[in-house]
């Protein structure tokens, strides 16, 4: 039904385009009261996609908006980044519920969502990612989020990424099965915030970053892909201390 909605809206602005183009007998330059009203009907569409319960139409939200952002058209704290935010959330602090039962879990959208907010940067962005980070149960969205907190740098907070980042670690390394892709993504992740020149305010969590390394490096429950990657960044911190 979502869909229809949205299909009806955009053809009816074409219809509507067509009708006054007619009408007027030639083209005339935008005003001001045109580009407001453009604008107004896009944030519209973007809203009821990210309403929607159908996640194709979510994702659809998030590659308007990714296209916004690489032309230079998306703004921090804007309501179309408020948008990628509650999309990073999706299903997990953000929730819908119908009877009881949760109906717009979609691991996938929130994936998405926080590989956009590892392109957008800046330190709202970062902020979500730490929330999710905190909040997922998925490791699919926990890999994405943590390789794009790797691409937004430390942003001033170098300890509370690093705690992040050392908790997921703890975790997955407490299991029986660790999720090799949540491993690489935080090795990469480590290796761009260290090539930032990330510095630790606390020593103890350097230390216990730097063990959790040696940890996967000789972890047989790691594929030989993530032990030997952590055996290249000990080597890469040696050299560089």
């Amino acid at each position: 039904m979502m869909k229809s909605f949205v299909t009806a809206l955009v053809l009816l602005i074409l219809v509507g385009g067509a009708a006054h183009s007619q009408t007027g007998g030639q083209d005339r330059p935008a005003t001001i009261e045109d580009v407001f009203l453009r604008q107004q009907i896009e944030m519209q569409i973007l809203a009821s996609q990210a309403r929607s319960t159908d996640y194709e139409n979510k994702l659809l939200a998030l590659e308007t908006i990714r296209k916004m952002h690489e032309n230079g058209n998306l703004q921090i704290g804007s309501e179309t980044f408020q948008i990628v935010q509650l999309l990073a959330t999706e299903g997990t602090s953000n929730q819908v519920r119908q009877a009881g039962r949760v109906i717009n879990n979609y691991p996938v959208v929130r994936k998405e969502a926080a590989a956009l907010l590892g392109d957008i940067g800046g330190r709202e962005a970062q902020g979500v990612l730490l929330s999710v980070i905190r909040d997922d149960p998925e490791p699919m969205v926990l890999a994405e989020a943590i390789y794009a907190l790797g691409k937004v740098g430390p942003e001033g907070n170098p300890d509370m990424v690093a705690n992040h980042i050392v908790h997921t670690l703890i975790r997955e390394n407490a299991r029986v099965a660790p999720d090799n892709n949540l491993a690489l993504a935080t090795l990469l992740a480590l290796e761009r915030l260290f090539e930032s020149g990330m510095e630790f305010e606390d020593p103890e969590r350097l230390r216990d970053t730097v063990g959790l390394i040696i940890d996967i490096s000789s972890n047989y429950r790691y594929i030989t892909m993530v032990r030997e990657r952590a055996r290249n960044m000990l080597a890469q911190l040696t050299n560089t201390n």
